[in-house]
């Protein structure tokens, strides 16, 4: 079976509150990692940056061309019920007819600039194909459309992740849980007191006062006689 190369083009209107943004026309990419890039605008402004990994989306499965295309920008993802594992850690597949195309790994994201609207363009490269993404920007809402015209595969992806310096943010690392639990750090806090008390209480009855022996010990006839008040006690409340 030929499987035709898919071209990907979701084309990236820029939109910022319906002014100039449509008009802006991206001249130069500097990819900055799978899921971003830094762009440079005709404007003469730069250091836009377009990075889809925090968008609300994670993957698409979109029926079309007698089959289903799957698209997961960014994150490697196993199609499901795919036994040879053709599309494994994939980006873009298609499954038609029982079998499994791969178009690309998610790891093989190259970004460029899509030549008919001058605005960002994703290239995966697959054992199967070759995917083509260009993005469009909606503030409003996320969709993923598609059409296929001379066998070749045209989504649409509209986001506002996909609109230049809206979704910036850094991931942040996960917290890392603390190796004690709250117990044990209620343990070492009182065993540093009590460390603390008769050390100190040491040092200084010994220095201060003079003391030798059992009389070193910080309050030492309240110590030597808690036993005994513990049984009286036991004893009253029997």
């Amino acid at each position: 079976m030929t499987v035709s190369l898919l071209f990907v083009s979701l084309s990236l209107f820029i939109c910022h509150p319906r002014s100039s943004a449509t008009n802006i026309v991206i001249i130069g990419i500097t990819q900055t990692g799978p899921c971003s890039c830094n762009a440079e605008f005709k404007n003469g402004s730069h250091d836009h940056v377009y990075d889809i990994s925090s968008t609300p989306w994670k993957k698409f499965a979109f029926p079309m061309d007698n089959g289903v295309w799957y698209y997961s920008p960014c994150q490697a993802y196993d199609v499901p019920n795919d036994k040879d594992g053709n599309c494994t850690a994939v980006g873009v597949c298609l499954e038609k007819g029982g079998k499994f195309y791969n178009y690309g790994k998610a790891s093989s994201a190259t970004w460029g600039i899509s030549l008919n609207v001058s605005q960002p363009m994703i290239r995966y490269s697959g054992i199967d194909g070759n995917a083509t993404v260009t993005l469009y920007c909606d503030l409003k809402d996320e969709t993923f459309t598609g059409v296929v015209i001379n066998g070749s595969a045209r989504f649409t992806l509209s986001s506002k992740c996909s609109c230049p310096d809206l979704c910036t943010a850094a991931p942040t690392a996960p917290h890392s849980a603390s190796p004690l639990s709250d117990g044990s750090v209620v343990l070492i806090i009182f065993f540093s007191l009590v460390f603390v008390y008769v050390v100190g209480g040491l040092l200084f009855l010994r220095f201060s006062r003079g003391a030798t022996g059992l009389e070193m010990i910080p309050n030492y006839h309240f110590w030597g006689s808690l036993p005994g008040l513990i049984k009286a006690r036991a004893k009253h409340i029997q």
